[in-house]
């Protein structure tokens, strides 16, 4: 097991590098928690080196800038409800969405991610930002972005360019 210690601007994070089984994997330690992440074309040769083909290079080296980002400031994504009586709220540990069908849509979100909703939109919290993006996802495919109308679940910044109804 290699450990490397990372000074950035206050921060001290702790950079684990070990070789599980099978699996070789890098843990990052920060301030706001712990994620881990198995290189599987990283060879571990020693605990003092690691083998990386050329090709993969670029990879791994945006893969630790987005681990330590994670456990440094984390990862933030906005959701907003468009739509008339479209709105979400909290209910008992789950968020309840209520898309204009006949019953609540219930959401039980996990450890791994942090959701505060408002009245017309949903903040999401996580360190692994790939976990982030697949929770939005599934939230929006509950109610997708109609292209007639304007209305769904989309991102913060994201326009639905409307299309002309067909004349008859």
């Amino acid at each position: 097991m290699k450990t490397i210690l990372i000074q950035k601007k206050d921060k001290k994070l702790k950079l684990v590098i070990k070789k599980n089984g099978l699996k070789n994997s890098i843990i990052v330690n920060g301030p706001l928690g712990t994620i881990s992440y198995d290189f599987p074309n990283a060879k571990f040769n020693s605990e003092e080196k690691i083998f990386v083909k050329t090709s993969n290079m670029n990879f791994l080296i945006k893969k630790l800038k987005k681990l330590i980002k994670s456990v440094t400031t984390g990862w933030f994504l906005e959701l907003n409800l468009n739509g008339l009586g479209y709105k979400s709220f909290k209910l008992d540990d789950k968020i309840a969405l209520d898309l204009g069908y006949s019953n609540l849509i219930l959401y039980k979100p996990t450890t791994k991610v942090k959701i505060r909703n408002f009245k017309n939109k949903i903040v999401l919290f996580s360190l692994d930002q790939e976990y982030l993006y697949n929770v939005a996802s599934n939230l929006r495919s509950y109610s997708s972005p109609d292209p007639y109308k304007g209305k769904g679940i989309l991102k913060k910044n994201e326009i639905i360019k409307l299309k002309k109804k067909a004349k008859s």
